[in-house]
């Protein structure tokens, strides 16, 4: 490397895919054509957000387009591609592709195989398929020999943590060959998979409750758990394309593992079952591991650094030494301001009924400034999303804001979950709005029982899922003067009618299928229950969101001012499920 930082893209593209609306993988090196140089050059194959189409790029060259425009009726795209992968030896991208019908849920998903000479942007009949049959695929991969493709599949009413499957089909095997389910189905899932040899992947699954490493063999024979541990290798597949371990040439991988807050980046040796970790400076790794010539990289971050690219040397690792280096900018600017950033540790928690809640803890900190001996300070439950997210333990300003104006946060992993195995996260099975709203409720009333927060400045707050419970806390647990919620869903009945495919049956496994529990749903809507509110509420949402719809803050605001609760509720323009648009100042 030498540090020179160069945009690929121009101005105008945006390598973001809409696969699953959530989008993942939507990039991926490539090599390009000898320009004459004698040498071919590194590109990008990326999915741009406004098209969806495919496009690759090269360095001082302008994107040429792979495929082809398919509007639909509303002039958006009707073929979305994502979760891309550049097989060796041909000169094609493979990915998912997504065809959207008349209706947002008519949906066909494809594996295939887009040529890289860019005929298929004028015939879009050049675009191959190689394997479908289910509602969802992901993690579209070729066997290091050529001979077989393998996948991740899902069906509806199902999400890919509750159960899913590791396919593989022989790749000459004419139209009507078949595939074989090698891993997962009935109550396990699969998160991601990749070929360790010609015959032979690497997959993670949770045949045991708990998403290990496994051996898998391409003909179909006894897989074999490697390393096996209560601890997680990975994650819910929100994203396709999340890589939460790399093979390495040698037959180990590179993984991520670990339970709940605390993550190590580690070597796993399936010849002794070891799992050696490299001395790194760390304690959260996204799902962005990647490993060559004997260097492993990836995302990481700490309590007192920010989330940033990392180099791994492997050699070195092996040897005892934590050799890395920061490909992404240091922590210069905060770490000037270290006397007033949080000092965060777990802590586990127990319900009335005993159940443990594990939580974060980032109490208040201010180098100038201390609470007064006769004073508990206010704390806010900060509601992750998901629900089947997790609360990493690294540098986040957002918490900072309030812990350095004398405000404690707690960033509570309630049952549903990951990062403490299957038990935990189906805690929240058939109970959503009930085992989450519970669980938040005894974090906090745990903190003021250990004399560090306030009981009667007790706040909640939470995006998307973990807006639902926000809103849901408040208008239940009789405990919190006030709510802010960011894009939370507060009608489940309309979110179900109205959401985007990959979560349209989301609700059958977290409150009940309808119409038969429609009575549970009644029961939890926020909406229906705003006049138990026990204290005003900020709801936030963006305008452009189609997978949270911007009416679910509407009816609750209007809900809330028919009861006579204070509310106030800021829509912005150009925003999505999340806040990407930087403002110069607030939008109230």
């Amino acid at each position: 490397m030498d540090g020179v930082v160069e945009d690929l893209l121009p101005v105008g593209f945006n390598a973001r895919s809409r696969l699953h609306e959530y989008g993942g993988r939507a990039w991926r090196p490539v090599g390009l054509p000898d320009d004459g140089s004698g040498r071919g050059a590194t590109g990008l194959v990326f999915v741009d957000w406004h098209d969806q189409r495919l496009w690759v790029a090269g360095p001082g060259v302008q994107p040429v387009p792979l495929t082809a425009v398919v509007p639909d009726g509303g002039g958006g795209p009707a073929v979305r591609y994502g979760d891309l992968v550049a097989p060796s030896g041909r000169a094609e991208v493979w990915c998912v592709r997504e065809s959207v019908g008349a209706h947002p849920r008519e949906v066909v998903r494809e594996v295939v195989a887009v040529p890289m000479d860019g005929s298929a942007a004028l015939d879009p009949s050049r675009v191959r398929v190689l394997a479908g049959g289910y509602d969802f695929l992901a993690c579209p991969r070729q066997s290091p020999d050529g001979r077989y493709l393998s996948w991740i599949g899902w069906n509806h009413p199902h999400m890919p943590w509750d159960e899913s499957e590791l396919c593989v089909v022989a790749l000459d095997g004419g139209e009507d060959a078949g595939y074989r389910v090698l891993a997962g189905g009935r109550g396990c899932s699969v998160a991601q998979a990749e070929w360790r040899d010609a015959d032979t992947l690497w997959a993670v699954t949770d045949p045991d409750g708990w998403w290990n490493l496994h051996l898998v063999p391409a003909d179909g024979g006894e897989v074999r758990a490697v390393a096996p541990r209560q601890e997680e290798f990975a994650g819910a597949l929100w994203k396709p394309g999340a890589a939460w371990f790399a093979p390495l040439p040698d037959g180990r991988v590179v993984a991520v593992h670990g339970t709940g807050s605390s993550r190590r980046l580690g070597v796993v040796d399936p010849s002794d079952d070891s799992v050696r970790d490299l001395p790194l400076p760390y304690t959260d790794f996204a799902a962005t591991v990647h490993a060559a010539d004997g260097k492993a990289v990836c995302v990481a971050g700490s309590p007192d650094s920010h989330h940033r690219v990392v180099l791994a040397d492997l050699t070195a690792a092996a040897t005892g030494d934590g050799i890395h280096e920061s490909v992404t900018g240091g922590d210069s600017g905060a770490l000037r301001f270290a006397d007033w950033l949080p000092q965060p540790y777990a802590e586990v928690f127990h319900r009335p009924d005993g159940q443990a809640v594990h939580a974060v803890l980032y109490p208040p900190r201010n180098a100038d400034h201390r609470v007064a001996a006769d004073e508990l300070p206010p704390w806010v439950v900060f509601v992750h999303g998901g629900p089947t997210g997790s609360s990493p333990m690294a540098l986040d300003l957002e918490v900072a804001y309030f812990t350095s104006r004398g405000i404690g946060v707690v960033d509570v992993d309630y049952g549903g979950s990951t990062g403490y195995g299957r038990t935990y996260r189906e805690r929240l099975r058939g109970t959503w709005g009930l085992v989450d709203v519970g669980d938040c409720a005894a974090v906090a009333r745990g903190l003021v029982a250990r004399g560090l927060a306030d009981e009667r400045r007790l706040a909640v707050r939470g995006g998307s899922a973990g807006g639902w419970t926000a809103v849901a806390s408040l208008t239940r647990a009789g405990l919190y003067a006030g709510a802010v919620s960011h894009y939370g869903i507060t009608d489940p009945v309309a979110w179900a009618a109205n959401t985007h495919d990959f979560e349209s049956r989301y609700l059958d496994g977290l409150i009940g299928p309808l119409p038969e529990a429609a009575d549970q749903y009644a029961e939890r809507s926020p909406v229906l229950n705003a006049h138990r509110a026990s204290g005003p509420a900020l709801l936030m949402h963006g305008l452009e969101d189609v997978i949270v719809e911007p009416q679910q803050s509407r009816v609750f605001a209007e809900a809330l001012a028919a009861a006579g609760v204070p509310c106030t509720l800021l829509e912005l323009p150009g925003e999505q499920h999340g806040w990407r648009q930087g403002r110069r100042s607030p939008p109230f």
